[in-house]
């Protein structure tokens, strides 16, 4: 046994004698995904607009050894449950059917706001039963890429649609700056509550396409122009444009908060962050793509976990650059929120499993351990697995999560988090 091994026995039993928290692993989830999957014979195996099917699902994911299961509550511009938000018949429109360019009759067209029972109610409800933690999914921008979908609501609001510094208009994409907005959002948040949500994930990597570029709508000129007494500068990467836009997208985060902790019930907030290397001299970079500073977000106590999505470690020193990262992120989280760090078989940042492997010539199932073992070693509070899709974790790599998951890494080091 090594000296790592004995350590890591050592924190386990000492972990287990004094009750200490468990490293979490959580994993997001869209049925949709599973939809397509089929049997060698043509048949379907996932029917996700079942109970069954939907279950069948959650045992799948399970395989990874997760334990939060944060399930996708919309894409596509179609909440997948019955909302009052975004209703029928306006879902059911022609133009509304072409939401994706991957879109395949699978069961005729998926219609999750037409099942019965409700399904997203239904399957937190069967995460509680069996002891998971109970979640949601939910792209910043519900319709996820705006390009080429309309959500029902966004749709028939079109003065709330984005502008250009050109006048250029954003069909379908609705901006923050107006109350109405960001008060349809927190509605949608209210119907998460009213199903049984107890953790809300909101995903600034999904973020349908958002743009500083069509935020020159007129309440951001305006508020521009009250406070420097001069136009906004014409070039949205321009960093003084980002952080401004930036101060409304922080607003909205500080309502939705607001609203959680008014609905009585303890739901923690998380937010996942992309592209992050750990340091300060990133921010105009995040702000520039994703539009807040979620510095600024932990600094202040408006959301409870932060999830890395993906860190820019160097093709040089993969695993020894991604350890530096981490470390910082937890160094600055530290007493004021959780942080889960990445073990992503997506690689569309190229950032994620498949690209360690090429980096380092090691197997998946060998970067998927040692990234656990970093994101453990380093402070972190847990893992998020994005997304458990049908067989994308191979049975090599769920094996070693479920034995780091439930033997070494079982138990959080240490990381007291104060009120």
């Amino acid at each position: 046994m090594t000296r790592r091994d004995w350590i890591a026995a050592a924190v386990l039993c000492a972990a287990a004698v004094n009750g200490a928290a468990r490293f979490e692993a959580a994993a997001l989830v869209d049925s949709f995904d599973f939809a397509h999957v089929k049997e060698r014979d043509g048949r379907y195996v996932y029917d996700t607009e079942t109970e069954a099917g939907n279950i069948a699902v959650l045992d799948h994911v399970l395989l990874t050894g997760a334990r939060t299961i944060l399930w996708r509550n919309c894409g596509g511009a179609t909440m997948r449950y019955r909302s009052d938000e975004e209703r029928w018949p306006r879902v059911e429109a022609p133009l509304d059917k072409r939401r994706l360019p991957d879109n395949r009759p699978v069961y005729g067209w998926l219609r999750y706001y037409e099942t019965e029972p409700d399904i997203l109610r239904h399957m937190l409800g069967v995460c509680r039963e069996r002891g998971l933690r109970a979640g949601v999914h939910w792209p910043f921008e519900e319709t996820h890429w705006a390009s080429w979908t309309f959500g029902a609501w966004n749709f028939e609001h079109p003065q709330f649609w984005g502008v250009s510094p050109r006048g250029k208009v954003w069909a379908g994409r609705c901006s923050l700056s107006y109350p109405d907005v960001v008060a349809h959002k927190l509605r949608l948040a209210d119907e998460l509550v009213a199903r049984g949500m107890d953790h809300l994930f909101v995903d600034l990597w999904r973020i349908g396409g958002w743009s500083p570029e069509y935020e020159y709508v007129p309440p951001e000129v305006s508020r521009w122009r009250h406070q420097f007494g001069s136009e906004p500068p014409q070039d949205p990467r321009d960093p003084r444009w980002c952080r401004h836009v930036a101060e409304t997208a922080h607003a909205y985060f500080v309502a939705l908060r607001a609203r959680l902790a008014a609905s009585g019930r303890p739901v923690r907030l998380m937010i996942g962050i992309p592209d992050v290397d750990g340091g300060e001299s990133s921010e105009d970079t995040v702000l520039l793509t994703r539009g807040v500073d979620w510095r600024r977000l932990v600094r202040e106590g408006v959301v409870d976990a932060i999830v890395v999505m993906s860190v820019k470690w160097e093709e040089r020193a993969p695993l020894e650059s991604t350890r530096e990262i981490y470390r910082r992120v937890a160094a600055f989280c530290e007493g004021r929120c959780e942080v889960l760090f990445p073990v992503t078989q997506y690689d569309f940042t190229k950032k994620g499993i498949p690209s360690y492997c090429r980096a380092t010539r090691l197997a998946p199932e060998a970067v998927a351990g040692e990234l656990v073992k970093l994101a453990w070693e380093e402070g972190g509070d847990g893992i998020c697995m994005e997304c458990v899709d049908h067989n994308n974790y191979a049975p090599a790599t769920c094996e070693v999560l479920r034995r780091l998951l439930d033997g070494a890494c079982r138990w959080k080091r240490n990381r007291a988090i104060t009120p």
